[in-house]
């Protein structure tokens, strides 16, 4: 059988992709359509597969995909029972924020293959080397999720109060989910803190594909300026920008709600 002429290879949006080369998180597989669960997982499983068909790829294909970035990262029962035992040593009881530092997939890996981190210190008989958790007490990188999502709706809101245009999220790129597409060539960003994006692969993602990135951020974390370029490409513009032509009433609306989201990333930061 021809290996580019099978069904799952007509019109397959995955093609270009090296899968030795694939990086995504947990989270952007997750929010893959099953078409393109279907398409990217026959693309990297290979042609010994596809007699187990359409159905099959949708149930499996997204542990199939994860498989593969895993295995790009060099991460597997080995090596990952390696890099936690690092951080005991270091540490003596190990956090959320120490494993996604340790690795930006080591959290994906425990989540994927034990459902969430506890159950992975529990499998291997370490529970009480895991910090901070507590059954009914949400992890905090879920806080900080919640809490970047709610500054993300107000910014949404501030943007709609100024008059400033936007639509959200599908630009039309693939891979690329921008919080608010301003134009075609202008994406912008919402950032808890202005160090953040330096930590993230925002800038690399989305600048080969448009004119100028906005990152809109919150918490100041440097004495340099509250509006400036970090890249030919991108800016980092704090939220009083957006800010300045509100009345008094309103203007004291956003400061209160964002001191609220600010008081709170600071307490979960502690």
């Amino acid at each position: 059988m021809d290996y580019k002429t099978h069904e799952f290879y007509t019109n397959n949006r995955f093609l270009h992709i090296v899968p030795e080369e694939l990086h995504m998180t947990l989270d952007e597989v997750n929010r893959l359509s099953l078409d393109e669960v279907v398409e990217l997982s026959a693309h990297i499983i290979g042609p010994h597969n596809w007699s187990m068909g359409r159905k099959w790829l949708e149930l499996n294909g997204r542990h199939y995909i994860m498989q593969r970035i895993f295995q790009n990262a060099g991460l597997d029962n080995m090596t990952v029972p390696e890099m936690v035992q690092e951080l005991i040593d270091e540490k003596g009881k190990v956090s959320d924020e120490d494993i996604l530092q340790k690795h930006p997939l080591l959290f994906d890996y425990m989540v994927h293959y034990y459902k969430n981190v506890e159950k992975y210190f529990r499998a291997y008989k370490m529970v009480r080397k895991y910090a901070h958790w507590k059954p009914r007490r949400k992890p905090l990188v879920l806080i900080y999720s919640e809490l970047g999502k709610r500054f993300e709706e107000l910014v949404g809101e501030l943007l709609n109060e100024t008059k400033i245009p936007y639509t959200k999220y599908n630009c039309g790129v693939r891979g690329c989910e921008p919080d608010f597409i301003l134009s075609p060539s202008h994406w912008a960003d919402a950032k808890l803190s202005e160090h953040t994006v330096f930590n993230s692969e925002t800038m690399q993602k989305y600048e080969p594909h448009i004119e100028k990135l906005t990152i809109i951020y919150l918490r100041k974390t440097s004495q340099l300026e509250y509006r400036r370029m970090v890249s030919p490409k991108t800016e980092l513009v704090h939220i009083s920008y957006y800010m300045e032509g509100l009345s008094v009433e309103r203007r004291s609306y956003y400061e209160e709600e964002l001191r609220d989201i600010e008081t709170k990333t600071i307490k979960y930061l502690r």
